[in-house]
C-alpha cells in the first residue's frame, strides 16, 4: 500500500525527476539550482520551519510529492506535484489535506499556495476543496511562469473540533 512518508536527502533525485516530468508535460523544464533550489534538500528545507515534505514512492520511484512551509500565521503549500500514473485517484486531495493538518496542528490559521497559470486541474482540485482565488504573480523565471494564488482559512475546521472534540471532522476540507 502506498503510503506518504517524510522525505529522506536519498530521495533528492526522484523527487527531482518528478517534478521534471511534470513540469514537461506543461512546456516547461526544471532548473532546481537557480529557480527551485529548497528542491535540492527539501526536508531540511521544511523542517527548517516546522514543516514537512512527504513523498510516496512506488517500487523504488518517487510518484507524488507534498510539502508545508510554515509561516507566523499560515502554512504554505508547497512541491504537490503527482505523477500522471497517479492521477485522478485522490493523491492530490490526500497530500493537501495531510500539509493542511500539519499546519492546523502547528497552529497555522490559514493555508496557500502559488500555482502555476498553466495546472488547471491543480486549480479545479483547490477550488473543490474550499480555496480561494486572490492573486496573481509574474516569476520571471526561465519557463515565463505566472501563478495564481490560493488560500484556505483553517479557523473553521478548528471550530469544528472544539465544537465537537470526540468526534473530530473527517477532512478539513469537507
Amino acid at each position: 500500500m502506498l503510503t506518504p512518508q517524510p522525505v529522506t536527502s536519498e530521495q533528492t533525485p526522484g523527487i527531482l525527476g518528478l517534478v521534471a516530468t511534470v513540469y514537461a508535460e506543461y512546456g516547461c523544464t526544471l532548473d532546481a539550482e537557480n529557480e527551485e533550489p529548497y528542491l535540492l534538500r527539501a526536508g531540511d528545507y521544511f523542517r527548517a520551519s516546522g514543516g514537512e515534505c512527504w513523498a510516496v514512492e512506488e517500487e523504488g520511484t518517487i510518484k507524488a510529492t507534498v510539502a508545508i512551509f510554515l509561516k507566523a500565521d499560515a502554512g504554505e503549500l508547497k512541491t504537490l506535484y503527482v505523477h500522471r500514473s497517479l492521477r485522478r485517484q485522490g493523491w492530490g486531495r490526500r497530500l493537501v489535506e495531510l500539509a493542511a493538518e500539519h499546519a492546523r496542528q502547528a497552529g497555522k490559521s490559514k493555508i496557500y499556495l502559488w500555482s502555476d497559470t498553466r495546472f488547471v486541474d491543480a486549480h479545479r482540485l483547490y477550488q473543490n476543496m474550499g480555496f480561494t482565488q486572490c492573486g496573481v504573480r509574474e516569476l520571471h523565471d526561465s519557463n515565463n511562469s505566472r501563478e495564481y494564488r490560493f488560500e484556505k482559512d483553517l479557523v473553521r475546521a478548528l471550530d469544528d473540533i472544539d465544537a465537537a472534540p470526540d468526534k473530530p471532522p473527517k477532512s478539513l476540507f469537507g
